[in-house]
């Protein structure tokens, strides 16, 4: 186990109503949480190893058991108003606890494999940042060996520049890019991950 790395998990408490707001529009609210709980899972089943240490990020206390199937070193709650302060708080946490590397992922990804987390880890040998660009404009994946002031601030969260104004911020810093990533917000990119599309459909 390498203790100085760390993958933190940011994810939602799977709640109706309170997941995939905009796929619920073209779903239903049950059927959103179902797809979300399968991408939770997917999440925790995947990104187990030897090679760090991880920690789920929640947006609200657990009041029950926790809704991931292989328990994580750390659950947490965010904490902050806007998602970038509450990623800032995470990644700071990690620093906090003497981790030498922070990467920080949502669980909207079905693509998400071991190989992808342990490759990024290892560009950070070599680069300041690493970043997974998300297909819509966003990203799925941030690392960095140290914290970087302001890196969250003034980015339009959740629209289609969010990777720019990102990269713009570190522009003077070696980053490394890993290969875009289809996050699942809406029912035209569920549909485009045939495996997941396709459970959803024998629900039906």
């Amino acid at each position: 186990m390498n203790s100085n790395n760390l993958l933190v998990v940011f994810a939602r408490t799977p709640i109706s109503g309170c997941v995939k707001t905009r796929l619920a529009k073209s779903i239903g609210n049950q059927a959103a949480l179902w797809i979300y709980q399968k991408l939770l899972n997917k999440t925790s089943e995947t990104i187990l190893s030897e090679q760090y240490h991880t920690a789920f990020f929640f947006d609200s206390k657990l009041k029950n058991q926790s809704p991931i199937q292989n328990k994580p070193r750390y659950i947490q709650t965010q904490k902050g108003e806007t998602l970038g302060q509450r990623m800032e708080n995470a990644i700071l946490w990690g620093f906090d606890k003497s981790y030498k590397k922070v990467i920080i992922i949502g669980s909207d990804l079905w693509d998400i494999k071991m190989n992808l987390i342990e490759n990024a880890f290892t560009q950070l040998e070599h680069n300041d940042f690493v970043i997974g660009p998300s297909l819509d404009g966003g990203y799925y994946l941030l690392g960095q060996k140290r914290h970087f002031t302001s890196l969250f601030e003034n980015i339009c969260w959740g629209s289609s520049v969010v990777f720019d104004q990102t990269v713009n911020k570190i522009s003077d810093k070696k980053v490394f890019l890993l290969e875009p990533k289809n996050d699942i917000d809406t029912f035209e990119d569920l549909k485009k991950e045939k495996e997941l599309y396709n459970l959803y459909k024998n629900t039906l």
